[in-house]
Order: structure tokens, then C-alpha cells, then sequence
């Protein structure tokens, strides 16, 4: 029976927020689910969930092409037709497409022919619906087996903190030899191992932005939510000025690093330190700092200042010295509260011969006045060191990462202290 894709965009908010879901993988920045029978399918479906931090607009604008999409977010990826238009009410430019998987040994490469639709509900949410389809008139191809499909796709919603959130809905039938009990029973880790490579890497694609899509109000307000969602975090080292803890944010997957420190100096000099002349004031509480360049001043207000800037740190002898190109912002949001802002930006220049380009994920101080005149300096470090290290960065480095935390914030009291006199 032909399914309407104004049905399967419909249906997709339904079945994602049906009960019966069971978790299956739960990591702070990835969920995967699963659940028999889902879309009224003879199979176990699964829903994956992430969080990201991107205009709505523009991960939507990605995941409506899901031949470009699976390009480059899906390591099996093959090739992706389009075949010809499908119009519906709610999208008058749908499509009938098909992609192709190869599959690991010795399984028959897979495809999946269906439509694709979608359907922007309002100015928080968007769906993109892969909606079943019967064609014989499109043979399969061959050495491929054509998988049954049934409703699937994407619900991607802005949410509340400033982030957001993508939920990956995908039911089929491998088809072929494997029948649905071998696919349920044998092959549900597999899945979920090929759903959390896959989603994740579509936060590593799609981030650092550019600039014309930074949204400066979600930026704040993602900084300030996960600064207050974090104090739970486990403390670590023995810092002889403030406090360090370690733990996970939901639109990264590298460990991050959270720091409070209380210092003898006005709010006004310790913005003025750590933002408004930051690149002067860095070496003398980070050893590694080797150079920085303002590249752009990009806005100038009475309460706002934004910058580009760059930087080198030197690493340890058997890492390469790391660049980051990053868009940074001071922003006063009252006389007694300011919040320093930043994260790196998708940047074409040449990186420099010895230096990996690493990323840095929002990250951010909040600076606030007491009532005794001195300041409380909160500050959140999200970074991937990229290069070679990839996951292996959180395991091989955590312990010199809060060493380096404790002692910059013992070189900042002392710098404060020095400049309060």
C-alpha cells in the first residue's frame, strides 16, 4: 500500500515520542534506542539522539539532502541517486531516491529506495521523512539487495538551552538471506555501533561554523545552561587557587574541563585581562602559549566586543604544536555579570608546517563581582586536539590537562593579586 509523505512526516513526531523506547547506548552527548515494532514494522527500529550546536536552518538544510548527508557522515556509503520528483502538500519539492551501502563481509551490498520529504513545523522544529515506497519500474541494482523500508528520518529541534537536538528515526529490513528474527537477535550491536559512528561524525562535519552561522543569543544562552549543569562534576587534582572538575557537555564528545577561582581584583580588570587584551596577558599564566593575532575585529559596542583571533600553543615532544582559529566575544550583561565567549571558526588559511589545527568546542568564562570587590571567574574548556590522538585524547591526556588547569589558575591569582596592588 503507497504510503502519503504528508502521513510519514506526520508520523515520524508520533513514533519518536511513542513509549517503549529502550536505551541501548547512553553517553552525555549520544543516545541510542530501540524498540520492536516501530512504525509498525516486523523489526526492531532504532532512534539516535545528539546534540549540536548549529543553526536549525543549517542541519536541516544537510540532512534534506541525504545523498550529500550520507557522503559524508557514513563511512559505507556508495553513491545516491535522485530518480525523479514526488510532490506532497506539505513538500512540493520531495523526491524519489535511492542509496546504496556496501556491507561487511559476507553480506550482499545493500540499497534503499524511497522518498524524501520535508517539512519545516515551525521556527524550533524540522522533519525530513524517508517515506516507503514500492517501484518496480526502478530494478535493483546489481550484487545489491533492496531493503524494505518503513518510516523513517530526522526530527531536529532548537531547543531551550540554546542547542540542538537531532533524533535519527531508522527501521528496515536487511532483506535478502537474513531474516528478521537472525537481523533482530545477532545483529542489533552492529547497529548500534554503525548509529553512534554515524551521528557523531556529523558533529564532527558539520562543526566549527562559519560566521554567518554563529546565533549569538543561543550561544549565550548554551553557555550560561552549561556552566549551571556542570557543578555536579567530579573535582580533580590538588590546585593550590580554585577548583577543578572534569566531565562531559552533550554537543561534544571529549572530555571538558570546568574551573572556579575567586580572585583579589575588580571585575572590570579581570574582563579587561581575559578578554579585551587576552593575547598579552596569556603568557603569563599559560606555559604553552606561543603566539596569538588579533585577525578581525568583527563588532565593537558599549556592552560587546567581538574578535577573530589566532593562536599557537607548543605540546609535548611527540604531538604536533596546535593552531586554533576562533571567534571570541566579551559581552556585559549587567554591571556586576560578563560573559566571555568562544569557539573556533571554519577558516581556509594555510596551517602553518609543524601544527595540527585543533578545535575548540563553546567554550566560556562568566565573570562576577562580589560584594567585597573581588571577582568570581568561572570557566569552561571544551577542546579536540584533533591530529592523530582522536578518542584516545580524553583517555592519554586528562591527568596533564588538569595539572595544566591548576597551575594557570595559580599564575592567574598571582597576576591578579599583582595587578590589584
Amino acid at each position: 500500500m503507497m504510503i502519503n509523505p504528508d502521513d510519514a512526516v506526520k508520523r515520524i513526531p508520533q513514533e519518536l515520542d511513542s513509549s517503549n523506547w529502550v536505551m541501548e547506548y547512553d553517553q552525555t552527548d549520544i543516545q541510542v534506542y530501540s524498540k520492536s515494532e516501530a512504525s509498525d514494522s516486523p523489526v526492531i527500529g532504532f532512534r539516535t539522539v545528539t546534540t549540536h550546536f548549529l543553526p536549525l536552518i543549517t542541519v536541516f538544510e544537510f540532512l534534506k539532502d541525504v545523498c550529500g548527508a550520507m557522503n559524508k557522515i557514513n563511512h559505507m556509503f556508495v553513491k545516491g541517486e535522485e530518480f525523479r520528483d514526488w510532490s506532497s502538500e506539505l513538500d512540493p519539492n520531495g523526491k524519489v531516491v535511492r542509496t546504496s551501502f556496501r556491507m561487511p563481509f559476507p553480506m550482499t551490498n545493500r540499497e534503499f529506495l524511497h522518498g524524501l520529504h520535508s517539512h519545516q513545523l515551525d521556527e524550533t522544529t524540522g522533519i525530513v521523512a524517508y517515506t516507503p515506497l514500492e517501484d518496480n519500474s526502478i530494478p535493483v541494482q546489481k550484487g545489491y539487495v533492496r531493503c524494505p523500508m518503513y518510516i523513517s528520518g530526522q526530527r531536529i529541534t532548537k531547543l531551550e538551552s540554546g542547542a540542538l537536538q537531532v533524533e535519527f528515526l531508522m527501521v528496515y529490513e536487511l532483506g535478502g538471506k537474513i531474516s528478521t528474527s537472525v537481523q533482530d537477535k545477532w545483529l542489533k550491536k552492529s547497529h548500534v555501533g554503525a548509529y553512534i559512528k554515524e551521528w557523531r561524525k556529523l558533529r564532527e562535519y558539520m562543526f566549527p561554523p562559519t560566521f554567518e552561522e554563529i546565533d549569538y543569543p543561543a550561544l549565550t544562552s548554551l553557555m550560561k545552561h552549561s556552566l549551571e549543569q556542570n557543578m555536579h562534576w567530579q573535582f580533580r587534582g590538588k590546585p593550590k587557587a580554585g577548583q577543578v572538575q572534569i566531565g562531559r557537555v552533550p554537543f561534544c564528545a571529549r572530555n571538558a574541563v570546568r574551573t572556579e577561582i575567586t580572585v583579589q581584583a575588580s571585575l572590570e580588570t579581570v574582563v579587561d585581562v581575559i578578554a579585551d587584551q587576552s593575547l598579552a596577558f596569556l603568557p603569563q599564566w599559560n606555559k604553552e602559549f606561543l603566539s596569538g593575532d588579533v585577525l578581525k575585529v568583527i563588532e565593537q559596542t558599549t556592552t560587546k566586543k567581538s574578535w577573530l583571533i589566532r593562536v599557537h600553543y607548543k605540546t609535548p615532544f611527540f604531538l604536533s604544536n596546535r593552531e586554533y582559529i576562533y571567534f571570541f566575544s566579551r559581552e556585559w550583561l549587567n554591571q556586576d555579570e560578563c560573559i566571555i565567549y568562544y569557539h573556533s571558526i571554519n577558516h581556509d588559511s594555510k596551517v602553518p608546517t609543524g601544527f595540527v589545527r585543533a578545535v575548540l568546542y563553546p567554550s566560556v568564562h562568566r565573570c562576577t563581582r562580589k560584594r567585597n570587590g573581588s571577582t568570581v571567574v568561572e570557566h569552561l574548556l571544551i577542546t579536540d586536539l584533533k591530529g592523530k590522538l582522536g578518542s584516545k585524547q580524553d583517555r592519554l591526556l586528562k591527568t596533564s590537562l588538569v595539572k595544566a588547569r591548576c597551575r594557570d589558575m595559580k599564575n592567574q591569582d598571582q597576576l591578579f593579586k599583582k595587578l590589584f596592588k
